[in-house]
C-alpha cells in the first residue's frame, strides 16, 4: 500500500517492483511463520510433480534458508528466461542458492 504497488496476495512475504531502470524488493513488516510454512509445502508439492525421488524441502532446514529461498524466487520470476513457470522458478531458485553457499556442509 505504502509504496502504492497492487498485490492480491495480502500475505506474500517479498514482492519485487520495477522501478524504471531498476528494481526494489518490498519486504512485508510481519512474516508468518505460517505463511512461510505454506509456500515451502507448495514448493514441496512441485517438485514432487517434477521429481518424486527427490524432497528438495529438506534443504531448507532453517528459517534463513526459508527466507532466502523466498526472497530469490520472487525475483526468479522477474528473469525473463523463467518467467511465471513455477518449476523453473524453484529450479533457478534453488541453483543459485546451492551458488551462493546456501547448502555448504
Amino acid at each position: 500500500k505504502e509504496n502504492d504497488v497492487p498485490e492480491t496476495d495480502r500475505e506474500i512475504p517479498f514482492k519485487l517492483v520495477s522501478r524504471g531502470k531498476g528494481c526494489l524488493m518490498l519486504v512485508k513488516e510481519d512474516v508468518r511463520e505460517r505463511v512461510i510454512d505454506e509456500r515451502i509445502r507448495a514448493m514441496m508439492i512441485r517438485d514432487q510433480l517434477d521429481n518424486a525421488a527427490v524432497d528438495r524441502g529438506e534443504k531448507l532446514n532453517s528459517i534463513h534458508k526459508k527466507l532466502a529461498y523466498l526472497f530469490l524466487r520472487e525475483y526468479a520470476v522477474s528473469l525473463p528466461d523463467v518467467g511465471t513457470d513455477e518449476i523453473l522458478a524453484d529450479n533457478w531458485t534453488f541453483g543459485e542458492m546451492e551458488r551462493l553457499g546456501y547448502f555448504r556442509t
